[in-house]
């Protein structure tokens, strides 16, 4: 017998300014995306959660609550951030009644555009208001980089404050000795960016690994990369405030030559780079982890089309999104 049901949404993630030195305690920019990971949860009469989860090869597969997540195992590689959520939610309020959740992506999970956050989001929302829990967005936050965490080990938070806050933020990861976790909305204009993906799903575990492991060899070099790439972030944000995009897309060049640094560009990455430059971007940069995924450009108005042939041309494909999109909400059942 099934109970209440809430259909929520939460939207995906570009990283701005800031890849990688977030892991190391520096700031980035972060923007939400209209691209949106939809979820409807319902409360049942039963000790049992299902999962139907197509867009990652997951279809009704079911479990206990009680053994969600247990020894940080889930029943299937598609359901591990759902089962962690409904873990840390047990955990922390209890859950007497069982959930049956499915999900639609309006974007792939290749794409690297935050899909396992807006699952954690969506799952913790939309518990909270069928649980009647009243949590704002930092403690939402909070519990969600918990969940993240047992799946994951690590993990910075910027993906998951884009997919609960939404708009674009200003996320300074700090220091650990404090809580070190600023969070930020800002009130921005309109960013004009393209986004295209490199036909390569990028590792992201991999590339973090490779960037400790540089920093394990050569501590001081990549300390001051990180640095250098703190101050970008800072200056960044006062030229996305101001609207100054010839500034802004000065600093994603800087930022993407760092990246280079760092040794997380790739060939795929760099034949979208360079033409979107050569067709008169202000800045193109790889937005994430790097090993592929995603590049964004930040185009002026009369050179989009020229921009947009050229990555075409170079083999790129067009992922249409908004940035500055509301984070996580409730939807109508007819969403």
């Amino acid at each position: 017998m099934t109970g209440p049901t809430l259909t929520v949404s939460a939207p995906g993630k570009l990283m701005l300014l800031g890849e990688h030195a977030v892991v190391h305690g520096r700031p980035c920019l972060v923007t939400a995306v209209d691209s949106r990971l939809t979820m409807r949860l319902t409360l049942t009469n039963s000790a049992d959660f299902s999962i139907h989860a197509p867009d990652v090869c997951v279809e009704h597969v079911q479990g206990r609550i009680a053994d969600a997540f247990a020894g940080e195992r889930a029943l299937a590689r598609g359901t591990r951030f759902i089962e962690s959520a409904l873990a840390v939610w047990r955990d922390r309020f209890g859950l007497s009644r069982g959930v049956q959740i499915a999900t639609r992506s309006d974007f792939s999970s290749q794409l690297g555009l935050g899909s396992s956050s807006a699952t954690v989001a969506c799952v913790l929302f939309g518990l909270a208001r069928l649980c009647a829990v009243n949590l704002d967005s930092r403690a939402l936050f909070d519990l969600g980089l918990d969940a993240i965490r047992r799946v994951q080990q690590t993990g910075s938070g910027f993906d998951l404050a884009a997919a609960i806050y939404g708009g674009t933020l200003f996320y300074d990861n700090g220091e650990p000795r404090r809580d070190p976790r600023r969070i930020e909305p800002l009130d921005t204009p309109d960013l004009p960016l393209i986004v295209a993906y490199t036909g390569v799903k990028a590792d992201t575990p991999t590339y973090v690994r490779r960037v400790g492991d540089r920093l394990a060899n050569w501590p001081a070099a990549m300390t001051g990369i990180f640095d250098v790439m703190a101050q970008i972030a800072l200056d960044g944000r006062i030229a996305l405030e101001d609207a100054d995009w010839p500034r802004l897309g000065q600093l994603m060049d800087i930022q993407h030559g760092l990246a280079h640094a760092l040794g997380v560009d790739t060939l795929e990455t760099v034949r979208l780079i360079f033409p979107a430059r050569a067709a008169g971007a202000y800045g193109a940069k790889l937005s994430g982890a790097g090993g592929g995924d995603c590049i964004i450009v930040l185009a002026p108005d009369d050179r989009r089309t020229a921009i947009t042939a050229a990555l075409e041309a170079s083999g790129g494909e067009i992922v249409s999104i908004t940035p500055h999109a509301p984070g996580a909400r409730e939807e109508s059942e007819e969403s």
